[in-house]
């Protein structure tokens, strides 16, 4: 074999190598893929780890070809972390100019919110149409939030799911005690999916309830309040309807200002055992994540 025919099988043999990401780990051209994990955020470190970090770390363990980053919507939040910790966390803007920026090619954006509300579209939905549209990636997808009513953008209804997942950090009850779960509740919009999610969980055979943060939402603490009086409750377990266990959770649900729902449902003859869990710590909760992240990567949620 002459040297000629040697070196153009060497180099064929190399260039074989390298598509195949045999080379070395400068000569692959794998390409770039990440998930950008986005949440709310909270200022609150052991909630944080507890209830935004497990789900990254879940996306890890069963995404290991995908980088994971974290992203923030409440610039609030980012620059209170900023000024007491001294950690930056980035917007879904900034995260996904650094990944532009670091050459990925396939990107999902994964919310961790609850419904797709006013955040999830003027924060999420609106800044991943605007990358699409600078087509800065190859391939840039997006999860859908947990909650979708049945046929919502052609995905499945996911109530019973989480129904399920909820039940599994559910106390069980004596006769005349019930669980009253906090959600957040749209400001500017009625958000259905609590009355429905309280209906399932009824209909399911639980002794729970709805009441949501946001006073012109429904259901809020009276209508909550107004339920728990005519079923002759004694007894509540108040339970956080978040990811995050955070100010909501910590001031407004079991906090010691007078108008917390705790003291008001004290002062109104009620017994009450507070549990300070988001929802991030459950693991079916998480699990939930997950199959939207994967139907994102499959190109199954076109919003």
């Amino acid at each position: 074999m002459s040297l000629r025919v040697k070196k153009v099988l060497a180099l064929l043999a190399t260039a074989c190598l390298v598509t195949t990401g045999l080379g070395s780990g400068s000569m692959r051209t794998q390409r770039k893929k990440a998930i950008v994990v986005t949440s709310f955020g909270t200022t609150f470190p052991k909630t944080r780890k507890a209830c935004i970090e497990s789900v990254e770390n879940d996306m890890r363990e069963i995404f290991p070809e995908y980088e994971i980053r974290r992203a923030f919507t409440a610039r609030q939040v980012i620059a209170k972390i900023a000024a007491e910790e001294k950690l930056q966390i980035d917007t879904l803007e900034q995260a996904l100019s650094k990944l532009k920026e670091e050459g990925y090619q396939e990107v999902v954006i994964q919310p961790l919110h609850l419904t797709p509300g006013e955040e999830y579209e003027k924060k999420i939905l609106s800044v991943y149409r605007q990358y699409v549209s600078d087509k800065s990636f190859d391939v840039l997808t997006i999860g859908r939030p947990i909650l979708m009513f049945d046929g919502q953008r052609g995905m499945p209804d996911d109530f019973t799911a989480l129904a399920e997942a909820v039940e599994q950090q559910m106390p069980g009850l004596a006769a005349e005690e019930a669980v009253l779960f906090m959600g957040h509740g749209s400001p500017n919009q009625p958000n259905p999916a609590y009355g429905k999610m309280q209906r399932v969980l009824q209909a399911r055979g639980h002794k729970a309830y709805m009441g949501v943060v946001e006073e012109n939402d429904h259901p809020n603490f009276e209508d909550a309040l107004a339920e728990l009086k005519k079923n002759q409750v004694k007894k509540v377990i108040l339970m956080p309807f978040m990811l995050v266990a955070g100010d909501h959770v910590q001031n407004d649900m079991a906090g010691d200002e007078p108008d917390s729902w705790k003291n008001l449902l004290e002062k109104d003859g009620f017994q009450v055992e507070v549990e300070l869990k988001g929802l991030g710590e459950n693991a079916a909760y998480r699990s939930l994540y997950v199959k939207h992240a994967r139907d994102a990567i499959r190109g199954l949620y076109q919003p």
